[in-house]
């Protein structure tokens, strides 16, 4: 058998064609060759098998599978993790970009802060349907901390568009999380699963293009409820109160698991404090700026 490579790229997919070849070219672009791309078809019905395999034909790094149907985007996430040969891990969606020195620049980041790192990404630049550049976006999870409460209280201070989840992995670390789970911003859950575990590393790069756009369903937090079925494979289901469920699911993630019971009570307390304190501003804030509103309206109209 061939030796494993360093890094497995998983690339869950499903009804991809219009991005998909950029996807896979920037993939092919890396300066770190050490890699393997691992895709996982979802049943497209589109023309994205046939892309992959087009491109699995040019290049030996490129394995490919194809569900029977469609399982859910979860389940498909799960799917490229299982298939994966290598030490790290990372999960590509087909409608974002990374520069050629994605991965280089992040391997280099874990090798250097060693095992305590368990994931580094790099900056994120947003960019639009056709490529057009929006601006940088700040993720701010830089989170270099030793204690793991500390760790996981910044992932419930800063945590938003969540860009952090598409780094590079140590897969030793990756696979004692439930990944992506059944449900709306598990991808919350899964960095504050991982935050417990060990440091995570921004580097000051700006190489990920993460694209908006309309048809995006990436977590489906962003999507219409139709949209949000759409992406677990699911119908007839009514979207419940999903911040509170994903604020329900993170606390019993991290109340369990094999990590000493201080450790799990500490980081669970640490998460629902920040977390709550956080939606306490974000909600007085609404309220400061309706009463200024109201002010400056019954100025003018006294006026």
């Amino acid at each position: 058998m061939e030796p494993a490579p360093r890094v497995s790229l998983g690339v869950p997919l499903y009804n991809a064609e219009r991005y998909l070849e950029g996807c896979l070219d920037a993939l092919l672009a890396q300066d770190y060759p050490d890699f393997e791309i691992i895709v996982s078809d979802n049943a497209s019905t589109d023309r994205t098998w046939e892309i992959c395999q087009r491109y699995a034909a040019k290049d030996t790094r490129i394995r490919l599978y194809r569900n029977p149907r469609n399982f859910g985007g979860h389940v498909n996430y799960a799917r490229v993790v299982e298939l994966a040969r290598g030490e790290l891990f990372k999960w590509v969606a087909y409608d974002d970009v990374c520069l050629p020195a994605y991965l280089g620049t992040c391997v280099a980041a874990l090798d250097a802060a060693g095992p305590h790192a368990v994931l580094a990404y790099p900056r994120t630049v947003l960019i639009d349907e056709v490529g057009e550049v929006i601006g940088p976006y700040a993720d701010r999870l830089d989170l270099r901390d030793r204690r793991p409460w500390r760790r996981v209280a910044g992932v419930a201070k800063n945590i938003n568009l969540c860009h952090a989840h598409f780094g590079v992995f140590r897969m030793s670390a990756l696979r004692r999380t439930g990944m992506i789970r059944p449900f709306l911003s598990s991808d919350y859950t899964l960095i504050a699963e991982v935050a417990r575990l060990g440091e995570i590393h921004e580097v000051a790069e700006p190489l990920f293009l993460r694209r908006m756009h309309g048809a995006s369903t990436r977590q489906a937090k962003d999507a219409s409820p139709a949209s949000a079925l759409a992406w677990f494979a699911q119908s007839g289901k009514r979207v419940r109160a999903p911040r509170l469920r994903m604020l329900a699911e993170t606390l019993r993630t991290l109340s369990t698991g094999s990590e000493p019971l201080g450790t799990r009570l500490s980081s669970a307390v640490a998460f629902l404090a920040t977390w709550w304190a956080r939606r306490v501003r974000v909600r007085l804030g609404r309220l400061r700026r309706r009463v200024i509103r109201r002010r400056t309206s019954a100025a003018k109209g006294s006026a």
